[in-house]
C-alpha cells in the first residue's frame, strides 16, 4: 500500500513539474512575443522620430525659400517703383508733339489764314494746360532762301517762321516767358524734298508742349578749354 502511495506521489511531483515547465515555456514564448512588439514599436517610433527631424529640415528650408523670394519680390517691387517713377519722370521731360503743323508759302514766313486758324485751336488747347513750356520749332525746305550761305539764310527763314507763330500764340494769350523758339533749317524733314507737293510738307513750323521747368541740357566747358591747343 505504502509502494503504492509512493509511486502515485512521484507521479503527481512529475506531473506538477510537466506543467510548471510548460506554464514557464508560454511565459517565456509571451515575454519573447511582447519583447519583440516592443522592439518594434521602438522601431516604429524611431522612424517617425526621423521623419519628423526630416519633416522640420523641409519646414526650415521652405521658410528660408519663402523669406528669399519675399526678399526678391521687395527688391523687384522697389524697382518697378523706381522704373515707374523715372518712366513717369522721362515722360515729363519729353516734349508732347502737337499733330497740326503750320504750312508756309515759299521764302515767306507770313502765317497763312489757314495757319492763323489753326493757332487759335492750338491756343485754347494750350490756355488749358497749365505751366507747361511751348516750343516752337521752323523749318524750310531744302531749295528755299537759295543762293550764298543759303544754309545760315535758311535758319533765318525757318526761325523767322518760328518767331512768327510764337508772336501770334502770345497774341493770343499765352504767356511769352513760356514760349522758346528754335529754327532747323532744311534738317529734319518730314518728306523726301523730291516733289513740290512734299516740299510744301517741308516748310512748316511744328509746336510741342514740355513742363515749365524743362531744361535742353547743356555741357558745360571751360574757357581754357575752347582756345587753340598748344603744340
Amino acid at each position: 500500500m505504502r509502494t503504492v502511495m509512493l509511486v502515485v506521489g512521484i507521479a503527481a511531483a512529475a506531473g506538477c513539474a510537466s506543467v510548471s515547465k510548460e506554464k514557464y515555456q508560454a511565459k517565456e514564448a509571451e515575454a519573447a512575443k511582447y519583447k519583440a512588439a516592443t522592439q518594434d514599436q521602438g522601431n516604429k517610433i524611431t522612424e517617425l522620430q526621423s521623419n519628423v527631424s526630416s519633416l522640420q529640415s523641409k519646414v526650415t528650408s521652405l521658410e528660408q525659400q519663402n523669406a528669399s523670394l519675399q526678399a526678391q519680390a521687395g527688391d523687384l517691387e522697389k524697382k518697378l517703383g523706381e522704373s515707374s517713377a523715372a518712366k513717369t519722370e522721362l515722360q515729363e521731360r519729353i516734349p508732347v508733339r502737337l499733330n497740326e503743323r503750320l504750312l508756309f508759302k515759299e521764302n515767306s514766313s507770313k502765317l497763312t489764314p489757314e495757319a492763323k486758324r489753326t493757332l487759335d485751336s492750338m491756343a485754347e488747347a494750350i490756355g488749358r494746360s497749365k505751366d507747361k513750356t511751348i516750343i516752337v520749332s521752323g523749318y524750310t525746305d531744302d531749295s528755299e532762301a537759295g543762293g550764298k550761305d543759303a544754309k545760315a539764310r535758311r535758319w533765318q527763314l525757318s526761325s523767322a517762321r518760328a518767331l512768327e507763330a510764337a508772336k501770334y500764340l502770345a497774341g493770343r494769350g499765352i504767356d511769352p516767358m513760356l514760349i522758346g523758339i528754335v529754327g532747323f533749317g532744311q534738317a529734319r524733314p518730314v518728306a523726301p524734298n523730291d516733289t513740290l507737293a512734299n516740299r510744301v510738307l517741308n516748310r512748316r513750323v511744328e509746336i510741342a508742349l514740355g513742363p515749365a521747368n524743362f531744361n535742353m541740357g547743356t555741357i558745360e566747358v571751360k574757357p581754357a578749354e575752347l582756345g587753340p591747343k598748344k603744340k
